[in-house]
């Protein structure tokens, strides 16, 4: 009798422990920075159908414009996916001299862009009108992507240089010489829990020497469940194979990058 027991019991825990558990499915959404309607996704289980108004959140004029630079902080919010971005404010003035992350629909393809098109990009965006520029003034105070409600993961995106930062890299200006053939810039993505804690860190190159192509998906998956997405840039050379990483607190070429069609699976 006492054995059968002891047989039982094992027989009950082993099965017990072969059962499948139940995880939560992620569901993808893609923000495209367009106006689109769906239903609920306001963080707070509403069901009803929500539209979102990008256009609100693109200043009239790209350097100097209200919205950017009127000392009132700027913030976007995506309904759908509850992501967001606000100012960093390096500089506590509440602008984007401190950098940010801009929603933009300007595009053009010059070679006499200057700061003042700092908004701009030189190609079409990946769907719609609208995209987002990412302006690092200091990677002490980064620009960042958060979930406003709970966590989520980003799982890709597109990037590309603005219009602005390649014709400093092809061309030169007052300010900076054209990027030498071994050069290189790249953006630096670093995932950051609840806790405040580094999930990990994933890294695209925007130049590897002066050119680029077009539109690039850049896979973040690997940065798991994260509260928010934070952006540096570093810039460089490569010698005897090896990249050496510039040690100035600034970089040389402007340090802007477009985003869009970011993927979230929540």
């Amino acid at each position: 009798m006492k054995r059968f027991t002891i047989f039982a019991l094992a027989l009950l825990i082993a099965t017990s422990c072969d059962k499948p558990q139940t995880e939560k499915v992620l569901k993808p959404a893609t923000v495209t920075f367009e106006d689109t309607s769906f239903a609920g996704g306001d963080g707070e289980g509403s069901s009803t159908v929500t539209t979102s108004w990008w256009a609100q959140y693109i200043d009239k004029i790209q350097y100097g414009g209200d919205l950017l630079y009127g000392g009132n902080g700027y913030a976007w919010y995506d309904n759908q996916t509850t992501l967001t971005s606000y100012l960093p404010d390096y500089w506590k003035d509440n602008t984007f001299f401190g950098g940010g992350i801009a929603i933009s629909n300007f595009v053009e393809n010059s070679a006499n862009i200057t700061y003042e098109q700092q908004l701009t990009i030189g190609v079409k965006p990946v769907s719609g009108a609208n995209f987002a520029v990412c302006y690092v003034a200091t990677n002490l105070c980064p620009p960042f992507l958060e979930f406003k409600y709970g966590t989520g993961v980003i799982d890709n995106l597109y990037i590309i240089p603005t219009a602005y930062a390649n014709a400093v890299v092809q061309n030169g200006n007052a300010f900076s010489p054209a990027m030498p053939k071994n050069g290189y810039v790249r953006v630096e993505a670093t995932g950051v829990d609840e806790l405040g804690n580094t999930t990990a860190t994933a890294e695209c190159y925007l130049y590897d020497g002066r050119n680029f192509s077009s539109w690039k998906k850049w896979d973040l998956s690997a940065l798991g469940t994260v509260k928010r997405v934070e952006f540096r840039m570093f810039e460089g050379t490569t010698e005897g194979g090896k990249r050496v990483d510039s040690t100035a607190e600034y970089m040389t070429y402007p340090s802007y990058f477009a985003i869009d069609n970011i993927t979230v699976l929540r």
